[in-house]
């Protein structure tokens, strides 16, 4: 006879919220205007990059752009996963993350900073943006029914978003990478 472990039976006690996500996002979610806000930002942030990116530095900038996506991605998704914050209008039931910003605007508005400030200190670049993007930013996207900071307090982001735009900054600078064979 077989017993169900503990990981299992979470395992089965997921599926089922999941099934339960899925329906709520559909009911709720898909096709809202706070849904379509999702697309359209996601689809005009990366436009103007297309328009507006120094050509010469894409492959620079969009190095740091997928970091930041990386990193967005995994503290967004830690976050949720520890009740600090969730999304109530995801753009998708499959993520849980906040895709249109983690995906657009956060690596792309890092990358335009970058572009156009790259001779500043990284520093203070991007305590400012961890002060706009926390103290800005998040509230709009709670104003907007998108955001819930359950266990969070806006001013906490500020070192988060300061860190990643350090350190995508410091990656945009990289110069030594030899030829693949």
């Amino acid at each position: 006879m077989r017993t169900t472990s503990g990981m299992h039976k979470t395992f089965l006690e997921y599926h089922q919220a999941y099934d339960h996500r899925m329906n709520a996002w559909k009911q709720e979610v898909l096709f809202t205007w706070q849904w379509w806000f999702g697309v359209l930002i996601t689809i005009i942030v990366w436009v103007l990059w297309l328009f507006f990116r120094n050509r010469d530095s894409s492959d620079r900038l969009l190095y740091a752009g997928l970091f930041v996506c990386l990193a967005s991605l995994t503290l967004d998704n830690t976050g949720i996963q520890l009740s600090l914050w969730n999304y109530l209008k995801p753009f998708t039931p499959v993520i849980p993350a906040y895709i249109p910003f983690d995906f657009a605007l956060m690596p792309v508005t890092i990358m335009f900073i970058i572009q156009y400030f790259s001779k500043r200190n990284p520093w203070i670049v991007g305590f400012i943006f961890g002060l706009i993007s926390a103290l800005i930013g998040e509230p709009i996207f709670k104003l907007m029914g998108i955001y819930d900071p359950v266990n969070w307090k806006s001013w906490y982001s500020i070192p988060l978003y300061t860190v990643i735009y350090v350190i995508s900054h410091k990656l945009t600078l990289r110069d030594k990478f030899k030829q693949l064979i």
